[in-house]
């Protein structure tokens, strides 16, 4: 009798690790943290040249053969520093789908960096996106150009006047000896239908009111190209339809072009 209620013990544990209790549930045992913080340091600790080149995609979601190819096609080019994920990791933020794109994207010989979308707040997506990747408003410096990246995700709080937050983007825009230009980074471009119209041009004024080479999102399915204030506002093509951008900064001077796989 001892004997096989031990056994059924056993069984019993032994199933729950295999077990997915809810399809909202936040980790398991094998779910990876910190993962910008990581592929960050990752990124400081690699030799650098004097061109900061980088890949800038988004909306993976269900995508994930087309992320495979990506992945395989950013591979074959030389010289990428990093990748941007500028959100909509997942389509209906579940965490099965965010680890199954890290998986793909943690093939890349470089880092990735992922952004919060609008889709990765949804069901418990936001606390399965702040324990994989980490806060959803963070800044790097990388050779002498500020990365400020930022959620633009209106429409998930109600359009209430606190996304974005334009205060914490006038203290992370503010120009230091130490920092030569800025890039910033989001999921939802402010001239969305999912952006806050209300807070639409003071945005647009924040952004502006630096040395901004450029300001960069995805969110659309579309690639759009518009300049305010001479400053390019680019929207990159979605993962589903096979198209990313490649940006380079060379000099303080930002280049881009469209890549088709």
């Amino acid at each position: 009798m001892k004997i096989t209620l031990y056994f059924l013990i056993i069984v019993f544990f032994s199933s729950c690790e295999l077990m997915e209790y809810s399809p909202n549930q936040v980790f398991d045992n094998n779910t990876p943290q910190d993962i910008n913080k990581k592929n960050l340091e990752r990124l400081f600790n690699t030799p650098a040249d004097d061109t900061i080149r980088f890949v800038l995609t988004g909306d993976s979601q269900r995508a994930y053969k087309n992320a495979e190819d990506m992945v395989a096609v950013v591979n074959k080019r030389a010289g990428i520093d990093f990748v941007f994920l500028a959100g909509d990791i997942s389509d209906f933020g579940l965490l099965g789908e965010m680890e199954w794109v890290n998986q793909i994207f943690s093939n890349l010989k470089m880092p990735y960096i992922g952004v919060v979308g609008n889709h990765d707040l949804v069901a418990n997506g936001q606390k399965v996106y702040t324990r994989m990747y980490g806060p959803m408003n963070f800044c790097f410096t990388y050779q002498g150009v500020k990365f400020v990246c930022h959620n633009t995700n209106s429409r998930e709080v109600n359009f209430s006047g606190t996304v974005p937050s334009i205060s914490w983007l006038k203290k992370e825009l503010t120009p230091t000896e130490d920092i030569k230009s800025f890039v910033a980074v989001a999921h939802v471009p402010p001239t969305s239908i999912d952006f806050d119209k209300n807070l639409q041009q003071e945005y647009i004024k924040t952004v502006n009111s630096c040395p901004t080479l450029a300001a960069l999102y995805a969110h659309n399915h579309s690639e759009e190209i518009r300049y305010e204030e001479q400053i390019p506002y680019l929207v990159t093509n979605a993962i589903v339809k096979r198209q990313f951008m490649l940006v380079e900064i060379i000099n303080g001077k930002l280049t881009y072009e469209s890549i088709a796989y």
